[in-house]
């Protein structure tokens, strides 16, 4: 596929291919295999502060693990917001290509396919519904009402979910931690979190190369 636009024949009708996901989805898939290691080397900063509360300790070791922490939320706030924004402009992409291959009957815009994230309540469970519908589509565009998605779609969306209200409550946990109890029990939390971001991120890069996969061929069989 080329950055330019392609005709895709489907239906007996001639239809245009968005741009080439191509170079997106390689930058996507980088920045999920930087953000699951950011994320083992943040567990592995969580365990030795977990250590660290588990017997004396110093103030300049106290300061020393402060500032590794530090490090450790910046880095994993960065990847995220790179990664997330990354993910979001991809779904954009794909769900415009699924657009193009002439399909009849789609519920999700791509403007709405990344916008239900940010809805409260609708945020639970209409994304997934979008991606599945991405799927469906990317896997065969002229009978895609009658695709059974795949299982895939749910083991992503419930690590997204467990793993977004963990990070949420160790966050808050953290910020009104002011014992050593308190804080341990925030740093079991983000332990928990940390270790459900490892399947999360390689299911993902699974996910997006399967979609990618799908479409690519589609094009490369029809153009």
């Amino acid at each position: 596929m080329s950055e330019t636009e392609n005709i895709l024949i489907c239906n007996n009708q001639k239809y245009l291919y968005s741009k080439d996901p191509t170079s997106l989805t390689k930058f996507l898939k980088t920045m999920l295999w930087i953000s699951l290691g950011i994320s083992i080397i943040s567990l592995l900063s969580d365990f030795m502060q977990m250590n660290l509360l588990s017997r004396s300790f110093s103030q300049a070791e106290a300061v020393s693990n402060d500032s590794r922490q530090q490090i450790m939320g910046f880095l994993y706030l960065s990847a995220f917001v790179i990664t997330g924004i990354a993910f979001l402009k991809w779904i954009h992409r794909a769900n415009l290509n699924c657009n193009g291959f002439g399909v009849q009957g789609m519920k999700f815009t791509p403007g709405w396919s990344i916008g239900y994230y940010f809805i409260p309540i609708l945020s639970l469970y209409r994304p997934y519904q979008a991606m599945k519908e991405i799927w469906k589509v990317s896997t065969n565009p002229v009978d895609w009402q009658n695709e059974t998605g795949s299982p895939l779609l749910g083991w992503w969306w419930a690590m997204w979910l467990i793993a977004g209200i963990l990070g949420q409550a160790s966050f808050r946990m953290a910020m009104r931690a002011d014992t050593i109890s308190s804080l341990k029990a925030s740093t079991i939390v983000s332990i928990i979190s940390g270790i459900i971001n490892i399947p999360l991120y390689i299911i993902a890069v699974t996910l997006v190369s399967a979609v990618y996969a799908r479409q690519e061929n589609l094009v490369r069989k029809h153009v």
